[in-house]
């Protein structure tokens, strides 16, 4: 089984072609941008720019969000179709996520700690918003932030992939609603919110690095884990 599983990854990393081509055109507009403001800087038509930007690696999120969404939509099917199980499916795209949040979160902290502070020192004195220093991750070093930021993106990919599995369904809908329910009747009532801010504080600014990463990892399978139910109902 573990065999075919890895050859539905293999199928699927194949097949992510298009969520491969919108992040790397969003990417490579931005650093577009960057070697402009380089030019400028360099030609002396500015010495520093005030204001603050987006880190480049922070684009590379669109990887992992596209995949979760276009995976079960567009390649389910077509696994099936092909001889694929559904255990194999459901198995293969676990190793899809895995893969995925990985390497992105590593070539983002990669470049946050490269690129970013190249530019910063360059021409940025506003600083570089990028997720591991916003959520407070990168101050427990490059190595524990690698594996709070790989255990978020897999928990975030989780849900997508899960939500998107189930969008031919009324069931899914039905979850579409109850999350914006949650999120509109949580926020105005204190108690509520409280809870939601826990429940945030736990997955992102949870003071120990570990809790975090577990929380993610255990929501992460957690909710993955739905889509055995939801394989198993889902027409080919």
């Amino acid at each position: 089984m573990l065999n075919k599983s890895l050859v539905v990854a293999k199928t699927n990393f194949r097949n992510l072609k298009l969520a491969y081509i919108i992040t790397a055109i969003v990417l490579g507009c931005m650093l577009i941008q960057d070697a402009v403001f380089l030019i400028l800087h360099y030609s002396g038509v500015y010495s520093q720019w005030d204001g603050t930007s987006v880190s480049i690696g922070n684009y590379l999120f669109l990887l992992p969000i596209l995949a979760a969404v276009f995976i079960p939509l567009l390649n389910f099917r077509k696994m099936m179709n092909l001889g694929a199980k559904r255990t194999d499916f459901f198995v293969g795209c676990l190793v899809n996520h895995l893969v995925i949040a990985a390497v992105i979160s590593l070539a983002s902290i990669i470049m946050f700690l490269t690129y970013d502070t190249f530019m910063v020192s360059v021409i940025n004195t506003g600083g570089t918003l990028d997720v591991v220093h916003w959520f407070g991750w990168i101050e427990n070093g490059a190595v524990i932030a690698f594996f709070q930021q790989f255990a978020f993106l897999f928990l975030l990919a989780s849900v997508l992939h899960t939500l998107s599995a189930a969008q031919d369904k009324w069931y899914g809908w039905v979850a579409d609603v109850l999350i914006v329910a949650i999120i509109a009747v949580f926020i105005p009532i204190a108690p509520l919110r409280a809870a939601l801010v826990w429940f945030f504080n736990l997955i992102i600014f949870h003071p120990n690095a570990f809790a975090q990463i577990a929380a993610c990892l255990g929501l992460g399978l957690a909710v993955y884990t739905l889509n055995v139910l939801l394989f198993a109902r889902k027409a080919i």
